[in-house]
């Protein structure tokens, strides 16, 4: 009998512990070319997002663009983007827009994935699980007393993007999206006898918080003082 071998590890690398958190984007920033480009995109991206999630959530979700997690160090530190968190009455869920064309495989790294072009060229880019990890442990934590879960998902929606076997299934296509929810609402129904206030989370993601303008004002003064 021929003797097995296991597939190498992969990597582990911790991603960092998040402190504070800021939703979308501070006012006087919004004329900023790369902004108004990532702004763009996203409101293309949220479009085909609302045209499924309207119908099966019977418009009981909310969708915030934009999250900004940092750690004790502030902007001096690290810090992850994500590009929306969605809001249901079964949980919330930190979305990252994968807008590659090719064929998406997972990398001996835990923090990268590896797309394949149509010309043969690969290149990797980060694991949008891996990188979201911190928008989700700020997340729990802060609505860790309502017990609402709380799961970072990715959504490839070129429509010359495969996925391969292997790859995490919260990494999936557009058109998964409806199946994905309805398979989660299951879940959580089949454990569950009440539903989350939607509202109330929103509240709670608002204050919770930072609030960017704030920051630049703050951040002007420190300015000033140096």
């Amino acid at each position: 009998m021929a003797k097995q071998t296991g597939a190498p590890a992969k990597e582990q690398i911790t991603p960092f512990f998040p402190t504070q958190a800021y939703l979308g984007y501070p006012k006087d920033y919004e004329k900023e070319p790369a902004l108004k480009k990532r702004r763009r995109e996203y409101a293309e991206f949220s479009r085909k997002l609302r045209a499924i999630l309207a119908p099966l959530l019977v418009n009981r979700y909310a969708l915030h663009e934009d999250m900004l997690v940092l750690t004790s160090k502030g902007f001096s530190g690290q810090g992850v983007d994500v590009d929306c968190v969605a809001v249901t009455r079964f949980g919330v869920f930190v979305i990252t827009h994968i807008p590659v064309a090719g064929i998406i495989s997972s990398s001996q790294k835990a923090n990268e994935m590896v797309v394949l072009s149509e010309s043969g060229a690969a290149h990797t880019f980060p694991c949008p699980l891996w990188r979201a990890a911190p928008a989700v442990h700020f997340l729990s934590a802060l609505l860790s007393d309502l017990q609402c879960p709380v799961q970072a998902i990715a959504i490839a929606t070129h429509d010359a993007c495969a996925i391969e076997l292997g790859v995490p299934t919260a990494i999936f296509k557009l058109n998964e999206l409806s199946q994905f929810l309805r398979q989660s609402y299951d879940r959580y129904s089949a454990v569950n006898w009440s539903f989350f206030d939607v509202d109330e989370i929103n509240a709670r993601l608002r204050k919770g918080c930072q609030s960017w303008d704030h920051a630049v004002e703050q951040a002007e003064r420190d300015a000033h003082r140096s």
